[in-house]
């Protein structure tokens, strides 16, 4: 998969992309089909999506960054909150020169695609929001936790219950060792961002969207999805068997099909 880094407010951001590379700073190209900007979730990073951005490719346009402090791109500090995540993925747009796209979030990321679309309306095209909805459930325990990582004071813990039961060790294995490359600060700049979000608002969105989540997604998730359907005028959830909220892992094939799909209804 392709890569190459470009400038955003002073930060060297990862692109992964498809099709032909370009010059250094150079946008990569964007013509083909929909114009699908990936965002990645908590303490994540772009190439979660490799394997959709590889499923797309041939029709369409995918393109997926690293947020700052996440992966290979500058920083070690996570932006803390969705305000200036978003304005980051403005910046980023601008400096793609998007006009029109489609924004797919997982996680934190769906929470950035839901603010960016009330900000920017007249640039969404659509929305594809994966294991997340209204809001996060996050409780003082899971917060102190990953500030004790950034301490060194506690192990970063594998977490089986973003998986389905019966996933596949080494898909569980990947996922985790992916994980590894974000700075636990980073990390934990996130689940403050996710525990701040005030998700003001939706009912304004009127991009068409799709809620999509796996059928062993944590329930705390699943009725915050099931909120975020009662508010957003025109959404419809996907549920994907055998998947938790590491559903771009557990089942790329199937979040692939449901996004082009997706894709293929807005054209």
């Amino acid at each position: 998969m392709p890569q190459k880094y470009v400038s955003i407010d002073g930060v060297a951001t990862l692109l992964h992309h498809t099709g032909a590379t370009t010059l250094p700073e150079d946008p990569p190209a964007t013509d083909q089909g929909e114009v699908l900007l990936c965002l990645h979730g908590t303490g994540r990073h772009g190439g979660d999506f490799v394997s959709l951005l590889d499923a797309l490719a041939d029709r369409h346009s995918p393109v997926a960054f690293d947020w700052p402090g996440h992966g290979r791109s500058g920083g070690l500090d996570s932006l803390g909150s969705v305000d200036r995540l978003r304005d980051f993925t403005r910046a980023l747009v601008e400096k793609l020169g998007l006009r029109s796209l489609v924004l797919l979030g997982h996680s934190l990321g769906a929470a950035v695609a839901l603010d960016y679309a009330r900000h920017f309306p007249s640039e969404v095209r659509g929305l594809v929001l994966c294991s997340a909805g209204a809001g996060f459930d996050l409780s003082d325990e899971a917060l102190e936790a990953a500030r004790l990582v950034t301490e060194g004071k506690r192990r970063r813990d594998f977490d089986p219950g973003a998986f389905a039961k019966d996933a596949d060790p080494k898909v569980m294995r990947r996922a985790f060792m992916a994980g590894m490359k974000t700075d636990p600060r980073a990390s934990y700049g996130d689940l403050l961002a996710c525990a701040d979000w005030q998700p003001e608002g939706l009912g304004e969105i009127r991009a068409p969207a799709l809620v999509l989540h796996g059928d062993a997604e944590r329930e705390p998730v699943v009725a915050s999805a099931n909120r975020l359907l009662d508010t957003l005028p025109n959404g419809r959830k996907v549920v994907v068997g055998r998947a938790g909220e590491m559903i771009l892992y557990e089942q790329p094939g199937a979040v692939a099909d449901e996004v082009a799909s997706f894709l293929e209804s807005l054209t």
